[in-house]
């Protein structure tokens, strides 16, 4: 998993957010395994309240994204909040995949065995069916392509 940071504003990415996002975003592995990248954008601004920090994350699953933003006082919480926010959406993108993948016909090699007893001949016809998988395009070298196909099982 790739983390992208981003800054909107005069805030300043110090190794101590960087280590408290990547502590964070490290844990959305235990809820989906092929979490590819995570765009973070941090910023900063000022209110009548006070300064307003905002976290805006975007999580690339297989080209599906998922998207979380919050707004605190405290960078770290916001930081923690979101990756809450983004925990659960990933838990429920996670259960509709399982559940579709429940209703997915599973395909197999289909034999026609006929016997002639005019002849004392045996015919095997086999027919195999092919699934077509869709994988939304996204550029990618040859190394890759391959362990995306290793990650769906084909």
């Amino acid at each position: 998993m790739k983390i992208n940071y981003n800054t909107n504003g005069d805030l300043v990415i110090t190794d101590a957010i960087k280590a408290h996002c990547e502590k964070n975003f490290s844990k959305l592995k235990k809820f989906f395994d092929n979490i590819l990248t995570v765009n973070v954008t941090l910023s900063a601004t000022k209110s009548k309240t006070g300064p307003l920090q905002r976290v805006d994350a975007r999580v690339h699953l297989n080209g599906n994204v998922i998207k979380g933003v919050y707004t605190d006082d405290d960078l770290y919480n916001a930081i923690d909040r979101v990756t809450d926010i983004l925990s659960k959406q990933i838990k429920k993108h996670k259960e509709k995949l399982r559940d579709n993948n429940h209703a997915v016909p599973t395909f197999s090699d289909t034999k026609k065995i006929t016997f002639e007893s005019s002849d004392n001949f045996i015919t095997v016809e086999s027919t195999k069916r092919i699934a077509s998988i869709t994988v939304n395009p996204r550029p990618m070298d040859v190394e890759e392509a391959i362990l995306q196909l290793e990650a769906l099982n084909k």
